[in-house]
């Protein structure tokens, strides 16, 4: 199939250039208004920035923010008109000011400023959660877990960055349907952290750190609603690039509580996209059987297991684990862990398996969720009937795969490991984590450039302009070799070529 000329062309086209435009609104400065005494609660066992900090470094997130403490209202005030900060976090018990007159004082100031609030529990702040206020952006219920302070930053950088991040990546997106503080601050810590570290998983072994760090950067978003209106709002908005759903079954629409608003956003989108991952979840166990009717995947929110549960979903349901071959009557034939075990087995797999996977969508969802997005969008809208057979189905899935792996390696430096070594599209590999040294450095850099400016190949048509496949042992080897076999005083002048290369060639 000439992949340059016919309808399917044209899926490949995020760089690494691209993944650095991303996640462009960043929360790097917070405002912490609390008590002495909250703060001290806050502190204990270590500090909150500490934690913070610990919590990104362990996910390899980058530029944990600074947290600035306030324990006065006139001292908060008077910061926020002197200093720009990203988010505001209160704490209740100050004697001052009621929330919501503080939540409109630092409105005036800087109406965009996403101001929090902190409860040890809704009791703590009765007035507060039943009183809508445009001032106040939302209510988390902190217990002390650093993972919710996490997840609070990040979902409120998500909704900032959202509309641009899908516009220029087609980046993925969660929708979080839940009303309840109590329920969406146990919640988002655990899907957040779920998404982070599955997306670290999948990263490839091929990317250097940079890299990788960049295309955390393109990790699913995960946006929180709070009633029917605003769910069905970021469903349409994102419809494209929705990875899955996941409900409350209770919460309000039109205004008031439904027991059945999660059933009815759960079906519309159904049978909207009849392939998308759906997950409802309920305090009430009867549920289990409006779920089956959309259908839909069940969680117990009494569930012991529920933390486990959500991990499955993910793992087995949104293509972050492996990918099973099965046959329409549910029987598993194979497995692939990335993307060339896919396009190894592809060719052998029945014809019944492929058309199977492919009228469900399940091969987009599994690129999706490996951030494969422009090849996962192309996917999901070809049908079945767009190909004469199931036999061009399969040649335009593999080729597309290939073409992808091909693009991946592109003036990347990858190491090499025996175990996962492709040498059909490694261009270039080293051994070792030392330096590559001045030649293979050259070589490194103008096959980066070469790869990511594709004019100069457009513009001189009439010649081959490429860097021979390339293996680099790195400096840290070459000095283990020396230091092993005792080689060092050959560092010093007076030596003459010949006599070294002898050596070192009798050398081990």
């Amino acid at each position: 199939m000439d992949m340059e000329n016919n309808k399917f062309a044209g899926i490949f086209h995020n760089g690494p250039e691209l993944f650095q435009e991303l996640m462009e609104h960043e929360i790097r400065e917070i405002l912490l208004i609390s008590s002495l005494y909250n703060m001290f609660v806050m502190e204990e066992g270590g500090t909150l920035t500490s934690k913070i900090i610990n919590e990104y470094s362990g996910l390899n997130l980058s530029h944990p923010p600074v947290i600035t403490g306030a324990s006065s209202v006139k001292k908060a005030l008077a910061l926020l008109h002197k200093k720009e900060f990203d988010m505001v976090l209160i704490i209740p018990h100050l004697k001052e000011m009621d929330l919501l007159a503080l939540g409109e004082e630092i409105k005036k100031i800087n109406p965009t400023l996403p101001v929090i609030i902190l409860a040890p529990s809704l009791r703590s702040i009765p007035h507060v959660s039943t009183t809508p206020c445009k001032d106040i952006d939302n209510i988390y219920i902190w217990s002390g877990n650093s993972d919710l302070l996490l997840a609070l930053i990040k979902n409120a950088e998500d909704h900032l960055n959202v509309d641009k991040d899908t516009a220029l990546a087609n980046v993925s997106v969660v929708i979080l349907v839940e009303d309840s503080p109590d329920y969406y601050s146990f919640f988002l810590p655990i899907i957040y952290k779920e998404i982070v570290t599955q997306t670290e998983a999948l990263l490839t072994r091929d990317l250097n750190d940079s890299l990788k760090l960049l295309k955390m950067r393109e990790r699913p978003k995960l946006l929180l609603a709070k009633n029917y209106e605003c769910a069905m709002e970021l469903y349409q908005k994102y419809r494209s690039y929705i990875l899955c759903v996941i409900s409350d079954t209770r919460f309000p629409r039109n205004g008031e509580i439904d027991p059945g608003a999660g059933i009815a956003l759960l079906s519309h989108v159904r049978g909207d996209s009849p392939g998308l991952p759906l997950l409802l979840m309920s305090s009430e166990s009867e549920n289990r059987k409006k779920a089956d009717t959309i259908p839909a995947l069940f969680i117990d929110k009494n569930s012991a297991d529920l933390f486990n549960a959500v991990h499955i979903f993910f793992l087995n349901h949104l293509g972050f684990g492996k990918f099973v071959f099965s046959m329409p009557n549910g029987q598993q034939i194979d497995l692939a862990a990335n993307l060339l075990q896919l396009e190894a087995k592809l060719p052998h797999i029945p014809d019944e398996s492929i058309a199977f996977h492919a009228d469900r969508d399940h091969f987009s969802r599994w690129l999706m969720a490996r951030s494969e997005i422009d090849i996962a969008l192309k996917f999901r809208s070809l049908k079945r009937s767009d190909f004469k057979d199931v036999e061009e189905l399969r040649s335009f899935i593999i080729s597309s795969i290939h073409e992808l792996r091909i693009q991946r390696q592109k003036g990347l430096v990858s190491r090499f490991e025996r175990n996962y070594f492709d040498s059909d599209i490694r261009e270039f590999v080293k051994i070792g984590d030392g330096s590559l040294g001045g030649k293979a450095r050259g070589l490194a850099f103008m096959s980066t450039l070469l790869s990511q400016n594709s004019k100069i190949h457009q513009n001189n048509p009439e010649i081959n302009i490429k860097i021979p496949k390339t293996l680099v042992l790195c400096t840290d080897i070459f000095e283990s070799f020396v230091a092993e076999n005792n080689l060092q005083f050959f560092s010093k002048p007076g030596f003459k070529v010949k006599e070294i290369v002898e050596v070192f060639l009798r050398a081990e």
